[in-house]
């Protein structure tokens, strides 16, 4: 709908936004907030292009999320920067948060200003459908064991064997395409080259290794508690097997990976596409509107499947508990205690770091720095918690506001260790309870996919449920199990996010203090 810049209209696009997001079911939370946005941004091109500027109000929806477009044409001006010139640090904590459902999106092309809100729709909490599904799936499988053998064994192998494949078969189709767009647009929203400042590569190359160290730490740790089937293939062969797999990350041609499903592969396309994007600037802006908007495809089909996901625990626990397949449970209660236990490891060994590095008591630092964990443990959501991790790495840290504005969304997206180690005990939790046999390549492999993993999990809806099945894929790992992992993983979340946003703190504080003395040393 077109409209004229002027406070009467303003006002009547605030109450139709309401009515709308009321309408469409809106989170309770986003109502008022988004309304408030709205009504900022509006009075700010009012008072920069002055009254009777035509503007447009678009609003539509997708399968999870509403959607409201204010298009205002005009020169370009960023409603939400903070200055009139805003610096690299500002527009890559924009992109970021806009990434992150945090903050809606503003773009300039073709002599448009465009913002996008996205608010989220009120819905049940996944682990209510989740624990719904479970007790569903255990009654009437225990119930259905009373049918006649043939019956039962039709309802399973005729009907529920195959409809479980195709969910799979879809999910793992989707997930390659989710997978790409992700990484590039995750680079791309960087800004441009010149945020990659030396300061930002210290802090992404901090992140990263980190992120590996820790990981291969708790595996290691972990291991003496397993009992998994070693083969017996020579070390050389794995070695070899291991060096074919390196180079099997560079794929033959641009289509295959996606045919194949090859994740590795599909990743590393992704990574050149978006640094070339990167690199090129602001002439890429027609790819990245094609990237972004097909990313809001695909996110709105995870989203879709996503809310299946209950469906499909339920038909997979059916089956089990109809079959007396109950050996497949085990898997889960030793990933779900295992995975626990590591993300409690993973707090130690943050608070020992901060100890050494930061003189700082584990007293203090938990003083410091448990607002935010709380947050995060209680909500399952960096989103929730970013206000107050900034508060935090500011006030608390005492972290220079150019190295939070640029660390601190670099942590969330590059320093996810929870979930990284949710990946390598589900992998060795199925694994041992499959008897499967394993080598030591396997090791090197289950913990390298379990980082590429965390680091490329979208942070939409279905994006982790996208990833396991990639990890089940790439590991050989039984499909059967996959109903079990996932339905802990939605509890695990809680422990999973608040470890990555308490360590992103504890790295962040630690690359600052290092960053502070180098320079004092100059």
């Amino acid at each position: 709908m077109k409209y004229t810049l002027n406070e009467r209209n303003i006002d009547a696009v605030c109450k139709e936004a309401y009515a709308f997001l009321v309408r469409r079911k809106t989170n309770p939370k986003d109502l008022i907030h988004t309304k408030l946005s709205i009504e900022e941004v509006l009075l700010t091109y009012l008072s920069a292009l002055g009254n009777d500027v035509a503007f447009f109000v678009d609003y539509g929806g997708g399968l999870t999320k509403n959607r409201i477009r204010l298009t205002v044409p005009g020169p370009s001006l960023d409603p939400f920067a903070s200055t009139e010139a805003a610096s690299d640090e500002d527009l890559f904590l924009s992109n970021v948060l806009s990434r992150m459902g945090q903050r809606p999106k503003w773009k300039y092309a073709r002599g448009v200003n465009t913002v996008v809100y996205t608010p989220s729709k009120k819905s049940r909490p996944d682990w209510e459908k989740l624990l719904f599904a479970i007790v569903s799936a255990i009654v009437l499988g225990l119930a259905s064991r009373a049918l006649p053998a043939n019956l039962s064994m039709a309802i399973r192998q005729d009907a529920l064997s195959p409809l479980l494949g195709t969910f799979l078969g879809f999910l793992n189709a989707v997930a390659g395409p989710m997978i790409f767009l992700s990484v590039v647009w995750g680079i791309y929203s960087i800004g441009d080259a010149s945020t990659f400042s030396e300061v930002g590569r210290r802090l992404c190359l901090r992140f990263l290794l980190s992120l590996c160290a820790m990981t291969a730490l708790v595996a290691l740790i972990s291991l003496p508690f397993f009992n998994l089937m070693v083969g017996n293939a020579q070390s050389g062969n794995q070695y070899a097997e291991l060096y074919r797999m390196v180079l099997d990350i560079i794929p033959g041609n641009l289509f295959t990976p996606f045919s194949q499903g090859n994740t590795l592969q599909i990743m590393f396309i992704g990574v050149i596409v978006g640094l070339m994007m990167l690199m090129i600037g602001k002439d890429m802006q027609v790819v990245a509107d094609l990237v972004e908007q097909f990313g809001y495809i695909v996110d709105g089909i995870m989203g879709f499947i996503s809310r299946l996901i209950p469906l499909f625990v339920f038909g997979s626990l059916f089956s089990i508990m109809a079959s007396s397949e109950l050996g497949v449970l085990a898997a889960g209660g030793k990933f779900f205690v295992s995975a626990l236990a590591g993300c409690a490891l993973l707090s130690l060994f943050h608070t020992v770091i901060a100890w050494v590095k930061l003189r700082m008591t584990p007293v203090e630092w938990w003083k410091k720095t448990f607002p935010t964990f709380l947050i995060a443990l209680t909500t399952a959501s960096s989103s929730a918690a970013f206000a107050e991790n900034k508060k935090t790495c500011l006030k608390q840290l005492d972290i220079s506001p150019r190295l939070t504005n640029i660390g601190m969304p670099f942590g969330q997206l590059l320093y996810p260790p929870g979930s990284s180690v949710l990946f390598w005990f589900a992998a060795v939790s199925v694994a041992e309870s499959n008897g499967l046999e394993v080598s030591a390549v396997w090791y090197i492999i289950a913990v390298a996919i379990s980082v590429i993993l965390s680091l490329a999990s979208p942070p939409v809806p279905g994006g982790m449920t996208a990833s396991f099945a990639i990890l089940f894929a790439q590991l050989g790992l039984p499909a059967s199990d996959l109903a079990v992992i996932l339905s802990l993983t939605s509890i695990l979340d809680f422990a999973a996010t608040a470890t990555n946003v308490n360590g992103g703190q504890c790295i962040l504080a630690v690359t600052a203090r290092s960053i502070e003395k180098s320079r004092s040393q100059e």
